[in-house]
């Protein structure tokens, strides 16, 4: 196809013979007998096949790019071509429906009104009357925008915009030299385009490209409200940046109109007027959210367009404290003329419009006042007054005494703030203040240098310098002892929460970098064994962010924390143990962080070598090459191992017992949370670690097998192998053989007795062994007993599957990316990889248990994610293999199967979503389209199937797959068929079946409407124009409208009798969800007209039968 246009640009032919054929050929109207030998030779088989969509398309685009449309090179002929090709790619849009297609598409059609704008700079009047705004194809080409100015795609929604911008211009060339403000296609177009509802996002892109071609003014002559109408729309975030920017260009215009029209005394009353008025009493009256999004989108572009501004804001809202003092200081639910002042000044202060001196002694604000606003009841109050003291222009800009002293005030009140999202923004506009101070002191350290070489300063400046310095000092000194103090036992988690990510903050901005010598503050300073067991003490809290911040903090202060003597290291170390056996689960959590802060201590080693089971099995010496973090992590993981593999073997008599007294869970969770901060990928000890890893993955395996039984039952929830009478036993066993053909677990097949030898034999235990070797956890409890619950026996076991699906995912990734069949580079093998890929492909496919299958899930991604970048073939595969293992096996409707049916599939959906999201995002997606296409051939069967698992299974994977945000535009293909299949399916006499059609629509109205997040039912929020809907979908119009007539016929009984059709709710939720827009013509062949007779019909029922 290039040749054919290079031959073009490169024969000196001037009959125009090539753009006719190219225009014949676009048609599908080419006589063979008429075409030129050389254009036969170049591109016969364009001429013997007929051209598919896709060729079409880069046939336009060639044309387009290829040939010389300024000037008007190419004469009426070229004319001709141009219109042809807008009739191509229209009519292509309604049929190319994939995801680069489309954005192809879009882009080709941007580039036609390119082009027709050149043509048109010395085109015949003829094809200015064809480009006019009221011609056909410009109205199609409106058409094709309305459509897709809300598309999926970015890429698609960008081009429409710039197709609406370039019809405008294209329109302006047709009737040059006419008056366009007052043409009517732009006054139909500004009429249109208001009448549309504000939560339409197109609509502003498109305002901002009128208002840039005819002005302002003739958009506020329609409505004068149109700014406050547009500021109310900015309640939604969704909304805001949208509003923001047309607002933007509308006050910019409107500025310029004023300035050429009237002085500055006039025309700044009326721009005030016009856009500052309605924005002030937003901010004092307007709600929480709405005032937020037009302080952060809204006022900054307004301030950076007249600075000035600000002085009018501060006159006005001053002035509302003198009429009236409650609307001054406002609620907790508004911010008032204070709030309002406060958000006013932060913004000024941040784009460098005005400092916190003029502020101050200026007299435009009290000390009092910021003070109010820095212990206000709404909470944005706050954090604007936090703000004004915090962002500033220049991050260098030295920090005054009236800030340092209000900074401690706010500190004082504001800790413990209940809102995340408050916490979150104080510890973020805090750290600025820090690097602010660290900045500053670094340009007063410089600036005294430099003075001093000079010999051009005098003593009591140099003196300034210093005072300033070490105000800096005691003030980061006060901030800490504050903190601290906030971390007393018992504090709350809010208050424990702001004071660890504040004081991290400060450890973080005020380390010494290489190569700096002096430095305001060290946190180091301020650390003593005191505050040390503070932070320690922080890993009880119940709150796992607590433990990581407390931890990250200690890690930051490491250098200083090596104090710990052994006796305080071997009491810690036993706590630690102690916890990663506890029955509450939070406990394990505590102990993983606490242990991986003993790691980092010389000492540790030490300690865990008194375990003599441990020295045993650990030769190593303290003075070997590798790393005191890397030998410690060892010796704790074979101390934690050698446990567990006792715990194991008495789980294995009895699970009642270890739930009770020693859940494994937790040995488990420690030992990936120290592998988790080992630097894996630059070992010392390589023959050590294999042997670890290994040692891990059978025990692993072995834990599995105990706590398995439960989590794959049909009812873990509650089953608990307990029953010590025969006579209840006997019962259960009649039970469970009912359930047995729903069930194919053999576990269930005979009921567990806890009889006297399946309880733990303590003295057994440590019979014939040291007593170091025993159990830690077990010693001691030997004489205890317990009640043993159901719920107790589930979390033990569904816990333990998901460590033990953690660790293994974890392990996978210690697979290089460079193997072979016995790598001896890694620490792991490819038949290990191989043999961790069955066992998750087991246990996704067969648990029960959601909380199992989702942690399995979490480690299977971990293994797809590895074995996708690897380059051994056979391992590349292997998820490809398994994909269409797992599919055969679904079809195949084998009775001995094991899949899950029940559950929503339980597994099987996780299972594959992580095979195809392990497919490489560049790639073709072949899998996600092979899956697709076998998924929705089950889930919508021809035949009658003697069995409806494989529909149950593929409308439970669809949902889940239509759910998963991963798979993106990948997915939008098949929508239309997943509706189709879910309605259909809805009608089926199984109830499985409907019930899984039900879970899959809901994924899918939310998929095509987005989530809704109003309680408003006649909102148009999350609801689109039905030529919208259409043009995405468009098999779903006569699929839906035959439906319909199907259901409105059913309806109708000669007997008078209520036949309410299956699929009538889900036909007419679709429906509601669809309205006619303002925008709507007469080209859309996909008018709702046509469903309008079989609606009447359905409604002309007796209402209370509906």
């Amino acid at each position: 196809m290039h040749d054919l246009f290079f031959l073009w640009r490169c024969s000196c032919y001037t009959n125009y013979i090539l753009v006719l054929q190219v225009s014949d050929l676009l048609l599908c109207s080419v006589k063979y007998a008429n075409v030129p030998e050389w254009f036969v030779s170049s591109c016969g088989s364009l001429f013997i096949e007929e051209l598919s969509d896709s060729v079409l398309l880069y046939l336009c685009h060639g044309a387009l790019a290829m040939l010389e449309w300024k000037n008007c090179s190419m004469g009426q002929y070229g004319e001709k071509l141009l219109l042809d090709i807008a009739l191509v790619l229209l009519s292509l849009a309604s049929r190319l429906k994939d995801s680069n297609m489309a954005v192809s598409l879009s882009r080709i059609l941007a580039i036609w009104t390119n082009s027709a704008l050149d043509v048109l700079e010395s085109s015949s009047q003829n094809l200015k009357c064809s480009l006019n705004g009221n011609s056909n194809t410009i109205g199609k080409l409106l058409e094709y925008v309305y459509t897709h100015w809300e598309h999926p795609l970015d890429a698609v929604r960008h081009q429409a915009k710039l197709i609406f911008k370039n019809i405008l211009r294209i329109h302006q060339a047709t009737v040059k030299g006419s008056a366009v403000k007052s043409d009517p296609f732009f006054s139909m177009l500004t009429e249109s385009l208001l009448s549309l509802e504000w939560h339409v996002k197109g609509k502003y892109a498109s305002l901002g490209c009128l208002v840039r071609c005819v002005g302002v003014e003739n958009i506020l002559t329609v409505d004068r409200t149109i700014p406050t109408q547009i500021l109310d729309a900015m309640g939604d975030q969704t909304l805001a940046p949208y509003a923001s920017d047309l607002l933007e260009t509308m006050f910019i215009n409107h500025k310029s109109h004023l300035i050429s029209a009237f002085q500055k005394s006039t025309w700044i009353n009326q721009w005030h007027d016009t856009w500052v008025s309605p924005l002030l009493l937003i901010l004092c009256e307007g709600n929480p959210d709405q005032t937020t999004y037009i302080i952060d989108y809204y006022l900054p572009k307004l301030l950076k367009c007249n600075p000035d501004s600000l002085s009018y804001m501060i006159k006005i809202l001053e002035a509302s404290a003198d009429k009236l003092f409650i609307p001054f200081l406002g609620s907790c639910n508004t911010r008032g003329a204070l709030g309002a002042l406060m958000a006013c000044l932060r913004t000024a202060r941040a784009h460098g419009l005005i400092q916190f001196t003029d502020i101050i002694r200026g007299d435009l604000l009290s000390i009092e006042c910021v003070k109010q606003g820095l212990v206000h009841q709404h909470n944005q109050v706050r954090i604007d007054a936090l703000g004004l003291l915090c962002e500033t222009h220049r991050s260098t800009e030295i920090l005054s005494v009236e800030e340092m002293e209000l900074i401690q005030f706010f500190m004082m009140y504001n800790l413990n703030s209940q809102t995340p999202a408050v916490r979150q923004q104080i510890c973020s506009l805090l750290r600025k203040l820090f690097c602010r101070i660290q900045e500053s002191s670094q340009v007063l350290y410089k600036r005294e240098q430099s003075k001093t070489k000079q010999q051009l300063i005098t003593e009591s400046a140099k003196w300034d310098h210093f005072v300033t310095l070490q105000q800096y000092k005691d003030f980061m000194s006060s901030i800490c002892d504050k903190l601290f103090e906030a971390l007393f036992p018992g504090s709350s988690h809010p208050t424990r929460f702001s004071a660890l990510t504040i004081l991290g903050s400060i450890a973080e901005v005020f380390s010494v970098p290489e190569g700096q010598v002096q430095a305001v503050f060290h946190l180091s300073q301020e650390i003593d064994p005191a505050r040390v067991q503070t932070l320690i003490q922080c890993f009880a809290s119940t709150f796992e962010e607590v433990k990581v911040l407390a931890f990250e903090l200690l890690m930051k202060l490491n250098a200083t924390l090596d104090s710990q003597d052994s006796e305080n290291l071997r009491l810690l170390f036993q706590a630690g143990m102690d916890l990663s056996t506890s029955t509450k689960p939070y406990d394990c959590v505590t102990a993983s962080y606490l242990l991986n802060f003993l790691i980092h201590h010389k000492g540790l080693l030490g300690v865990c070598l008194k375990n003599q089971l441990v020295a045993l099995t650990f030769q190593i010496d303290a003075n070997m090459p590798a790393s005191t973090m890397e030998k410690n992590t060892l010796a704790v993981i074979k101390y934690l191992l050698a446990n567990l593999e006792q715990e194991i073997f008495q789980a294995e008599k009895s699970l009642l017992q270890a739930a009770a007294s020693f859940p494994m869970y937790g040995r488990v969770h420690c030992i990936t949370g120290a592998l988790r901060q080992l630097p894996l990928n630059n070992l010392t000890l390589m023959t050590e670690w294999r042997q670890m890893v290994a040692q891990l993955i059978l025990t692993s395996y072995r834990l599995s097998t105990v706590v398995s039984p439960i989590v794959q039952s049909s009812s873990p929830e509650g089953l608990i192998p307990m029953d010590t009478d025969s006579e209840t036993s006997g019962r259960l066993q009649m039970i469970l053989h009912e359930i047995q053909p729903r069930d194919s677990n053999d576990y269930f097949i005979q009921a567990k007795m806890l009889k006297e030898h399946h309880r733990v034999d303590l003295k057994n235990l440590t019979e014939n062994k040291p007593a170091e070797n025993t159990c830690i956890e077990i010693t001691g409890k030997e004489e205890q007993t317990c009640d043993v619950t159901a719920q107790m026996v589930l979390v033990c076991c569904w816990r333990s599957m998901k460590e033990i699906s953690l660790l293994l995912g974890m392990l996978c990734k210690l697979l290089p990316s460079q193997t072979v069949s016995e790598s001896s580079a890694g620490l792991i093998t490819v038949e290990q990889v191989k043999d961790i890929g069955n066992y998750f492909k087991h246990h996704l496919l067969q648990s029960r248990h959601r909380g199992a299958f989702e942690l399995a899930y979490t480690g299977f991604v971990m293994l797809t994610e590895t074995l996708s970048r690897c380059t051994n073939e056979s391992l590349r595969t292997l998820p490809q293999q398994w994909l269409c293992n797992v599919l055969e096996e679904i079809k195949s409707c084998d009775p001995s199967s094991k899949l899950c049916a029940t559950r929503r599939s339980a597994g099987i959906p996780f299972y594959i979503q992580a095979l195809l999201a392990s497919e490489p995002k560049k790639s073709k997606t072949d899998l996600l389209k092979m899956t697709m296409n076998e998924l929705l051939s089950l889930a919508v069967p021809v035949k009658e199937s003697p069995s409806i698992i494989p529909q149950v299974h593929a409308l439970n994977i669809l949902r889940a797959l239509f759910r998963d945000t991963r798979f993106g535009e990948n997915i939008i293909p098949y929508i239309a068929d997943g509706t189709q299949a879910a309605i259909l399916g809805f009608t089926s006499p199984v109830w499985t079946v409907r019930n899984s059609s039900t879970l899959l629509f809901s994924t899918l109205i939310t998929r095509i409407f987005g989530v809704k997040r109003g309680k408003d039912e006649n909102s148009k929020k999350n609801r689109m124009t039905g030529r919208e809907f259409f043009s995405r979908f468009p098999t779903l119009y006569p699929f839906l409208l035959q439906q319909l007539e199907v259901v409105a016929s059913t309806m109708e009984s000669e007997s008078g009798e209520l036949k309410l059709h299956p699929s009538l709710f889900l036909l007419l939720l679709i429906l509601g969800k669809l309205y006619p827009s303002p925008m709507d013509g007469t080209y859309s062949a996909l008018s709702m007209a046509p469903f309008v007779p079989f609606i009447m019909r359905v409604f002309s029922t007796p209402a209370e039968w509906i």
